[in-house]
């Protein structure tokens, strides 16, 4: 059960996809806080093996 999470990263929000066996699982938005978009994905996405994010100037906060 691979599961793959796509950002797209805005100053306000960020639009999160998950997708587990090519099929979207869950879709939905909330505030580009750090903090709060592991907890989204670690309740979506326990088994997550990759997360990808739009690059852009906001994608410095969420890359170690």
């Amino acid at each position: 059960m691979n599961q793959y999470i796509g950002l797209d990263i805005y100053l306000k929000d960020t639009a999160i996809s998950i997708r587990q066996d090519g099929k979207r699982i869950w879709r939905g938005k909330c505030p580009s806080d750090p903090e709060l978009l592991a907890r989204i994905i670690r309740m979506h996405a326990p088994h997550a093996r990759r997360v990808v994010f739009e690059t852009g100037p906001l994608s410095t906060w969420f890359y170690p």
